[in-house]
This record gives C-alpha cells, sequence and structure tokens, in this order.
C-alpha cells in the first residue's frame, strides 16, 4: 500500500504539468486546426480526484497565451501555364485590389472631365434631361365608290389653291372646274414617321421638337404615299416646335406648336391636327375622386401673305391690300368623377370662336386684274363639305359683257363660332377588361340659314323641275334650295383592355392587350370647319354621316394591328357615298 501511495504523489507532479500543457495547447492561438477544451480536462481530473480544485485553478491562473510567431507561406507561384496545361493566376490580396480599382476610377474620371465624357456608371448631365419619343405607321387604304354617286362635285380645294376659274360657260374656250372623283375605286399604302425630342432646361421650363412626315399644305395628315412620287424621297417637315412654362403645379403654359391642348374628338379636329399659338391648360384636384380640367388659347390659322395685291399696285400709288389674318379664340372647362374605384365620369364644354374665316365680298374688280382686295379670305386649305360662294365682285369687259370670263376664288359662306359638348364614361370590369361610351355635340352659333341659302353655290337639294321662261310649256331642271346644317354629334362605345389604342392621347400596350369599337356620326356641312376635321370618313371634312366599326390588337409591346371600316354617306346635294377599309400596322417608342 505505501508503495501505491508513493507511486500516485509521483504520479500527480506529472498530470499536472500534462494538464497545463494541454490547457496551453489547447488555447485557440495555438492550436487552430482542432481545438481542445483545457479547462474541461481540468473538471474531469478533478472530479476523479487525480487533482484537487485548489490545484486545477493554480493551473488556470498561470497559464499564458504565446502568440505564435509567424507561419511561412508557401511562394505564390507566377502566373503563366505550367508545363501540364494548368492555368496559373497569381493571387492578388483583396487590399491591393481595392487600390488598382480606386486608381483606376480616379484615372477614368480625370480623364473623362478633360475630355468631356462621363465617369463610369454615369451619363452626362444633359442627357438626364433629354427625352425621344416617336412612333412609325403602315397603313393600307382602300375607297369604294357607290356606282350611283353623282359626278358633279366641284374641287374647290383645288381652285382655292392654285389659278382663279373662270365659271362663266359662255366664254370662248371655256374650260370647266376639277371635280372630285365620286365613281372610281383607289387604293394606296401610306407611311408616317414622327421623332420627337422632349428637353427639361429647368424644373419648370421644358421644351418640344418633333419632325414627321407628311404635306406641307395639309394641317392634319402626317401620311406620305407610297410610291407617290415614282418612288422618291419622302419628305419630312416641323411638325413641332414648342416650350412649356410651369409657374405652379398642375398650370401649364406653352407656346409655339403644340399638340392639340383641347379635350374633343375627331368630329371637331383631326387626330393629327397640331395648334399654332399660346395655350394655358390647368388640372385641380378636389378630393380623392373629383377634378376639374381647362385650357383656353389663342391660335392664328392664317396670316396673310407680306405682299398680298402688290401685282396690281399702280407705279408710284401702292397697292397692296389690307390683311385679312384668321384666328380662333378658343376656352374649355369640365370634370372628372369616380364615384367607384371602377367607374369615370367626364364632361367637358367648349366655346371655340374664330375670327376672319367667312369669306368676303371683294371691292370692285376688272376681269383682268390678278388680285382682287379679298382673295385672301379664302381657305388656305380645305377638304370637302363647307358650304362656298364666290367672293370677286368683277367688273366684265364692257366689250364683250356676255363672254367676258368670271375668274373666281371661293370662300367660306358662314362665319364660325363653335359649341361643344363632350361626354365620356368608363367602366373598368377588371384590370385587363373596360368599356367606354363616348359622345360629342357640335352646333356652329355663326350660321344664319337664309344668309347662307342666299349665297350658296353646292350643298343644295335635290335638282326640281320649273317652267322654262324662254320656252313656254317646257320645264328645266335647277338645284334645289339649300339644305346644309349647323350641327353635328357622335357617339362611340369601345371594349377592351386598353380603350384609347391607337387613338387620340398617349397609349402604352403589352403583349395580348386588345380593344374593339363601334361609333355613328352626323356631321352637317357647316357644322365645324371641313379643313380641321377628321380626315378618314367619307373623304374628309363634313357634310356626311355614317358607321365606324374597328379594332387593334398588340402582338408586341407598343406593337399593334388595326383594322377599321367606315362607311358614309353624304347629307346634302347629290348622292355620294363612300366605304373606306383602314389596315394599321404600328409601333411607339
Amino acid at each position: 500500500m505505501s508503495d501505491i501511495m508513493l507511486k500516485r504523489r509521483r504520479l500527480k507532479p506529472a498530470l499536472m504539468a500534462c494538464a497545463a500543457g494541454v490547457t496551453l495547447l489547447a488555447s485557440p492561438a495555438l492550436a487552430q486546426e482542432r481545438r481542445v477544451d483545457g479547462e474541461k480536462i481540468l473538471e474531469l481530473l478533478v472530479a476523479k480526484g487525480v487533482i484537487s480544485r485548489g490545484d486545477a485553478d493554480a493551473i488556470i491562473s498561470q497559464a499564458e497565451v504565446v502568440t505564435p510567431a509567424p507561419q511561412s507561406q508557401a511562394a505564390i507561384p507566377p502566373g503563366g501555364v505550367a508545363a501540364d496545361g494548368t492555368q496559373i493566376v497569381p493571387y492578388v490580396p483583396q487590399m491591393v485590389r481595392d487600390q488598382i480599382v480606386q486608381q483606376v476610377r480616379a484615372e477614368l474620371g480625370t480623364q473623362a472631365q478633360s475630355e468631356g465624357w462621363s465617369k463610369p456608371g454615369e451619363t452626362p448631365e444633359w442627357t438626364r434631361r433629354i427625352t425621344l419619343y416617336g412612333d412609325v405607321r403602315l397603313r393600307g387604304e382602300a375607297r369604294f365608290y357607290d356606282k350611283n354617286n353623282g359626278d358633279i362635285f366641284t374641287n374647290y380645294g383645288a381652285i382655292n389653291h392654285g389659278s382663279p376659274q373662270n365659271v362663266n360657260d359662255l366664254t370662248p374656250g371655256w374650260i370647266p372646274p376639277a371635280f372630285v372623283n365620286t365613281l372610281e375605286d383607289r387604293q394606296r399604302v401610306r407611311l408616317r414617321a414622327r421623332l420627337g425630342v422632349k428637353a427639361r432646361i429647368d424644373d419648370w421650363i421644358t421644351a418640344d421638337v418633333r419632325i414627321a412626315t407628311g404635306a406641307d399644305n395639309s394641317p392634319i395628315s402626317l401620311n406620305q404615299t407610297l410610291g407617290a412620287d415614282g418612288t422618291g424621297k419622302y419628305e419630312l417637315w416641323l411638325d413641332r416646335a414648342s416650350f412649356r412654362l410651369t409657374p405652379m403645379k398642375d398650370v401649364n403654359v406653352d407656346f409655339g406648336r403644340f399638340a392639340n391642348p383641347f379635350w374633343v374628338s375627331d368630329l371637331m379636329f383631326d387626330n393629327d391636327m397640331n395648334f399654332d399659338g399660346v395655350a394655358v391648360s390647368s388640372r385641380a384636384s378636389i378630393g380623392k375622386r373629383f377634378a376639374l380640367f381647362g385650357a383656353a388659347g389663342a391660335f392664328p390659322v392664317f396670316n396673310t401673305d407680306l405682299n398680298f395685291g402688290s401685282r396690281n399696285a399702280p407705279e408710284g400709288k401702292g397697292g397692296p391690300y389690307k390683311s385679312k389674318d384668321k384666328y380662333l379664340l378658343a376656352a374649355q372647362a369640365g370634370f372628372d368623377f369616380k364615384p367607384t374605384d371602377r367607374i369615370n365620369v367626364r364632361l367637358g364644354a367648349g366655346y371655340f370662336h374664330y375670327t376672319g374665316v367667312e369669306g368676303e365680298v371683294s371691292a370692285p374688280c376688272y376681269w383682268y386684274e390678278l388680285t382682287c382686295s379679298t382673295d385672301a379670305t379664302r381657305p388656305a386649305f380645305q377638304q370637302f363639305g363647307n358650304t362656298m360662294f364666290p367672293i370677286r365682285n368683277i367688273i366684265p369687259d364692257p366689250n364683250d359683257p356676255v363672254g367676258s370670263p368670271k375668274n373666281q376664288y371661293f370662300g367660306l359662306a358662314t362665319g364660325f363660332r363653335i359649341l361643344n359638348l363632350r361626354g365620356a364614361v368608363d367602366y373598368k370590369a377588371s384590370d385587363s377588361f373596360g368599356v367606354r361610351f363616348e359622345g360629342d355635340f357640335v352646333k356652329n352659333l355663326a350660321w344664319n340659314r337664309s344668309k347662307v341659302a342666299a349665297r350658296a353655290w353646292n350643298n343644295l337639294g335635290p335638282q326640281i323641275s320649273v317652267p322654262d321662261p324662254a320656252k313656254p310649256g317646257q320645264t328645266l331642271l335647277i338645284d334645289g334650295p339649300y339644305d346644309g346644317g349647323s350641327i353635328g354629334w357622335s357617339s362611340r362605345v369601345t371594349v377592351g383592355s386598353v380603350l384609347n389604342l391607337n387613338w387620340y392621347g398617349d397609349w402604352t400596350a403589352k403583349p395580348g392587350d386588345w380593344n374593339a369599337y363601334a361609333g355613328y356620326r352626323h356631321l352637317e356641312s357647316d357644322a365645324v370647319i371641313d379643313a380641321f376635321a377628321d380626315s378618314d370618313m367619307h373623304i374628309g371634312g363634313t357634310n356626311n354621316k355614317g358607321w365606324t366599326v374597328g379594332g387593334n390588337y398588340a402582338f408586341g409591346k407598343n406593337t399593334i394591328f388595326g383594322v377599321r371600316w367606315l362607311s358614309a354617306d353624304q347629307i346634302a346635294d347629290a348622292p355620294f357615298s363612300v366605304d373606306r377599309i383602314f389596315v394599321d400596322l404600328m409601333t411607339r417608342f
């Protein structure tokens, strides 16, 4: 027994030394690959009675953590390709890589400032104030004329845009005027392209410039007929050029040539029409479900040529005639009301007052004079439908009063002060389907039937038989009484996922979006100025009634295919019916 106790006393110091060594080696600084809890080992030794609690605490208190000597690292091989084909990439510490990135970035920034280009990840400041937009449309069109149409419609637009027409058919060698085609069907393919730039000059100042295809003499059409000039180059024109001031929230002031600021349909203004002049528009929300909107402006629609009438001026006496400028003064107000989240009601009323557009009879003008005093009151552009009358007061040749030529231009037989009422109701059954009902009414308050009837050369009723004063007992056919009018109205219903797809205003579409619509309109001869009305119904202009049916489908982002059928009849004058079919392929950006 004494030998056993002696061996235990000799083993105790050895175990304590081992425990201390294990504790030291168990520190994270020395044993990085395998972690051993030295204190736990000491606790086990205490529990087994190998060492006392006091000895264990003494070992822990005397333990020191020794900082390990730096470990030698294997040399990093240089980059390249080893003998066995392995690609060797040298290791670059993260700190060195960060330094390289910062250095390259600084050098590029210095170069960008000196050469005027942007820093990495940024764009020049001016590019963030510029927005490009535009669209391209390819259109196939077919016109089908009824074979029972009359063929007596004088082309007043061609006369007023060219040389005056001799209306005296007793003049030797008399040549009749140009007439409108009413019998032969026509087909054509047309292209419209528009490219615009919007620039933010300041927080409250922006500018808009847009170029487009089209002709210089049409304020309403930007279409270019393919092959019209033997596949010649297409014309580009300045379609818009304006700047906008926003002096306060929701108030805009536009100057120059800009988009239509009024909420109207193509009953009054074609969708492609822009406005010259100045306009103020505003919108104000009253609560979450009601808002007021309005617009007003002044727009020149014709400016007299600086040399108007000077070709007749007697030497030394002067002779240019007075200006015959024409303007449109307009104002509109309305409201939006959302009784529920899915229903929106919009109503608007506008007044459009034209000055100087009515034709005026000239001062006495000799048959040989090149220009008469009111020639500038004739329309600068017109389509078809308005009532016309001759405006030259011609003094005939005293040597041949019967055969003396009467070279005439034609003016509008009435003034135009138009009241417009418009309404629309939208119902969004879901985010992907909606229904829209809309209607318009126009009335020309300046129209006077007796005044217009006394001077009208067109828009007359059916011919009637009257006694021939030169041949007793016989009759002759004469034109019936004036049959024009001053009102117009239209209605339309549209269904689909995008209700204004390819119509007035901005729209966006994703693949699968669609709409379909049907509408009817009745637009009498002098309800609006035919020069600015829709160019698609009938042959464009006024004095027509009929149906429109069509639809559009988006087969790509903002890219659509559309078809329309329009069937229209003339209201006043001889029969004149036209069916038109449009097939459109359009994309916008």
